[in-house]
């Protein structure tokens, strides 16, 4: 009964998708790298299938853009096409933008340029992520390679709301560059990463400690709804994105994480539903649900005995761990970048080394293989009756399914060109991105021309909310706040089904709220911090009936702040990624007390010990401005290994590379044209060394300044290091740097203050 379901929905697609092909009205948007239905297919017709990449007689290049050459897979939205890209390659001014173009001309419409910072990531993976477009608004969300998430309006690319996700949330952006995609569901964007919060590590669910996680904020203010994810210490960052279904009638966030499993969370609660272990490393495939069933592939090494890659199928449906509970499973499939896609009864699979794989979507029974090319990134796209696919070095092909395999249409040989992005169609075009440019394809003479009408946001076939009007879940919103002494927050009871379907606001007279910290809770749900308060962390609830819910505040005091450790008993708890990665000590000589960045070696206090090689610590808001941060800092060696640490002010780090003997200023870590200073330094064991660092704005840039010295010794009057950003960070929290992998590196007597 089962494989009847799943070939009768298959065929139920293909015929919509067929009687809809010819027709005008057919045409759509693109609104996210998925498509409308976020499944790779287009209801479009009159699509090109020959064309070559110098425009030549067959006239099917309409447009071609060589400055958006990128990795991101472009969207399409109200006659507006809207990439991420990279800004002035190659200069000092290097940074990531949003472009957005007229679709039908390529004309650039508007511009959203911002820097990126406090990352390790090389420039040639800059503009990993694609940007997401709200049907509703036609607002578009876009998240930058080193956490920079913002809302932008579609028509002017005004700033609505922007987050810093690394300082305010504790994303980790890594030199591998892999960044997530935002999805726009109801009232929500969500977006995910590897996140190190604060607090203590068994607090709030153990969020202080790192693990892929899903943020869910309101997508018209940018409030942080709720925040979960999966298991702790994941292998890597991953870039899956997840599909909002409704398998069995209930919504679901079905994704692949950074620690290997396939999950699947509500998407309004953020809920836990169900979980499988899929691989020994970071899971990038993005899922595709048919029905109730969950395809996915990998291709690192299987969690069950010493193969690499795999396809599975999950029925999603049941709940909690599905170990050993899949469907089917093919093993030995090296499928870890380009998602399946269901053409007609048969799931396309493209494996890493480009081999397309045709798979019978209810046994698991491999039907086909075909060699596209040599390797492959970019997801195929499912249109007009064709699939269009392209290698990752450049070969691009239009196939059309056949009875028993597939029929090569075309083949077209773009050079030199790598493609990571994927092919789009959107009102009979097609759009390719590749590392050396964009494209536009279709037939000049039959091209549209006309605005498209009003596509929809997501939609899911979930049970009705009527058939459940029993309050299950309790959300309490915003989840997550930052105050100083005296702000106040208004708090919001959200009632849900135990399905997550959002019922009502709760009447502030069914609310019990309370504070734990220093601060008042009123009765109608605001909490206002004492006035007097240092840095201190808050934990608020609210109950209605039996159900209860939490969320948390950090308090954080104007300038200046000080701290010399003796008297305290640990770091800050609001201080991102503290006391998970440092702790205090005692040197029994001296007396003096001092925070100590762990290495990543296992230990008797934490045998499980994998908190990675370097870390950022964040201390406040990211608006701060025009200030000063001081430290002593002294470094250890074990095994010829000597650790880095640094300071951080306003997105620009000032780092001790003890083992290149280095003092180093810069904002992008590994990039070798953005603005950076360095002068030689040679630390020596045992000794406390004073640094200090400066960020002034000047008109249309930013003077950075930084000194180190023996702490013993008088201040010297001369800045050791000195740089000018034409292109400057603005603000940003102050934080510490640390790279400890084998050593440790000890921290003193941490001041910020207003510049002087």
């Amino acid at each position: 009964m089962r494989r009847r379901l799943v070939g009768s929905l298959a065929a139920a697609w293909l015929g919509l998708s067929a009687g809809l092909a010819g027709v005008r009205g057919a045409e759509e948007d693109w609104p996210n790298w998925r498509g409308p239905r976020q499944d790779r297919h287009a209801l479009e017709s009159g699509l090109v299938e020959k064309w070559s990449p110098d425009g030549g007689a067959d006239g099917n290049l309409l447009w071609k853009r060589a400055d958006l050459g990128s990795r991101s897979t472009p969207i399409v939205l109200r006659g507006r096409l809207y990439t991420l890209a990279r800004h002035q390659p190659g200069t000092v001014n290097e940074g990531e933008k949003v472009v957005c173009v007229d679709a039908r001309t390529g004309d650039t419409l508007w511009e959203h340029r911002f820097n990126v910072s406090l990352s390790e990531v090389p420039d040639t993976r800059v503009a990993w992520s694609s940007c997401a477009g709200d049907p509703e608004t036609g607002r578009i969300y876009a998240q930058g390679v080193s956490g920079y998430f913002c809302c932008l309006e579609g028509e002017t690319g005004e700033v609505v709301w922007s987050k810093r996700l690394h300082e305010e949330l504790g994303l980790i952006s890594t030199y591998g560059g892999r960044t997530n995609v935002p999805v726009v569901f109801e009232d929500l964007v969500l977006i995910s990463a590897v996140v190190v919060g604060w607090g203590d590590a068994a607090e709030f669910g153990g969020l202080a400690k790192p693990a892929h996680r899903f943020m869910a904020f309101d997508k018209a203010n940018g409030e942080l709804r709720w925040l979960n994810g999966t298991n702790i210490s994941p292998y890597d960052t991953t870039y899956s994105t997840p599909m909002v279904a409704a398998p069995g009638g209930e919504a679901q966030l079905v994704f692949g994480s950074g620690d290997g499993y396939l999950w699947s969370l509500q998407p309004r609660t953020g809920k836990r539903l169900w979980w499988y272990p899929l691989s020994r490393a970071g899971v990038n495939v993005s899922p595709l649900v048919v029905g109730d069933r969950v395809y996915a592939s990998h291709s690192e090494e299987n969690v069950v005995g010493n193969t690499m890659g795999a396809v599975v199928a999950l029925d999603a449906t049941q709940r909690g761990d599905l170990s050993g509970k899949e469907l089917w499973l093919a093993p030995q499939v090296m499928a870890g970048k380009a998602s399946p896609v269901m053409v007609e009864d048969r799931l396309w699979v493209v494996d890493d080394r480009a081999k397309l794989f045709l798979f019978d979507p209810e046994t698991g029974k491999s039907l086909f293989e075909k060699k596209l090319g040599r390797f492959m990134r970019s997801t195929p796209l499912a249109a007009d009756g064709k699939v269009y696919a392209c290698t990752n070095e450049g070969t691009w092909h239009a196939l059309r399914p056949a009875p028993t395999g597939v029929k090569v249409l075309s083949t077209v040989r773009l050079g030199d060109n790598s493609n990571e992005g994927s092919p789009i169609a959107a009102h009979r075009r097609l759009y390719l991105p590749t590392i050396e440019a964009l494209y536009c394809l279709g037939d000049a003479s039959a091209a549209a021309d006309g605005e498209a009408g009003p596509t929809a946001g997501i939609s899911i076939a979930e049970t009705p909310r009527e058939s459940d009007s029993q309050p299950a879940q309790l959300q309490l919103a915003p989840y997550d706040v930052l105050l100083q002494p005296g702000e106040r927050c208004a708090f919001q009871a959200r009632l849900f089904n135990a399905r997550g379907q959002f019922l009502r606001v709760a009447e502030a007279s069914e609310v019990a709220f309370q504070a734990f910290g220093p601060g008042t809770m009123g009765a109608g749900g605001t909490f206002a911090a004492a006035t007097e308060a240092g840095h201190a962390v808050v934990r608020v609830e609210c109950r209605v009936g039996g159900l209860k819910a939490q969320s948390r505040v950090r308090i954080v005091p104007p300038l200046p702040w000080a701290w010399d450790f003796d008297r305290d008993e640990d770091l800050p708890a609001g201080w991102i990624g503290g006391r998970v990665r440092y702790v205090l000590r005692k040197d029994e000589d001296s007396g003096e007390r001092f925070a100590v960045k762990r290495d990543i070696l296992p230990t008797p206090r934490d045998p499980d010990n994998k908190l990675g090689t370097r870390s950022q610590l964040f201390m406040g808001p990211v608006d701060l401005a025009e200030y000063t941060i001081e430290g002593d800092v002294r470094i250890t060696e074990k095994n010829g290994r000597l650790p880095d640490v640094g300071l951080i002010n306003s997105g620009y780090a000032l780092t001790l590379r003890s083992e290149s003997q280095q003092l180093r200023a810069y904002s992008w870590s590994s990039h070798d044209y953005r603005t950076f200073a360095a002068v030689p330094f040679k630390p020596e064991l045992g000794v406390w060394y004073r640094l200090k660092f400066e960020v002034r704005q000047e008109g249309n840039h930013a003077v950075v300044r930084g000194k180190i010295w023996p702490r013993d010794e008088e201040q010297p009057a001369a800045w050791t290091v000195r740089m000018i950003d034409e292109a400057p960070n603005r603000s940003g929290s102050p934080g510490i740097y640390g790279n400890s992998q084998e050593t440790e590196f000890f921290l003193d007597n941490v001041a910020v203050y207003p510049n002087k």
